[in-house]
């Protein structure tokens, strides 16, 4: 039985792989030159920083959609409630009013989701 300690162990794993590594032929070609391969990693490193920047808003985005929703239904509901009748006029243009932010509530939360 051995008194090895985990970190031992693990020292041991990446010391035998790193030989290994090094024992690796180095392709045939010249490598990519170094200023090339600092901007990708610059690119790639504002890349993941736009994508954490806008994760917030983009999980805002149905919560504002919903909000606006629901406060377009309300100022309907007031407005018609300040109306003297009803006619067919102004049922047909609250109907459509109605189809209308429906259907553009529906076609942003899918854009959303997509």
């Amino acid at each position: 039985m051995t008194s090895e300690r985990p970190t031992d162990r693990e020292d041991t794993l990446v010391r035998l792989w790193m030989q290994e590594f090094a024992a690796l032929p180095l392709p045939e070609g010249r490598l990519p030159e170094p200023q090339l391969l600092w901007w990708k990693a610059e690119l790639l490193r504002k890349w993941d920083a736009e994508r954490k920047a806008i994760s917030p808003i983009e999980r805002a985005e149905p919560v504002t959609v919903t909000i606006g929703v629901i406060g377009a239904l309300v100022l309907m509901l007031t407005l018609w409630q300040s109306v003297p009748g009803p006619t067919a006029t102004l049922i047909f243009s609250t109907v459509l009013g109605l189809a209308a932010l429906v259907g553009v509530a529906t076609m942003m939360l899918r854009q959303l989701r997509s």
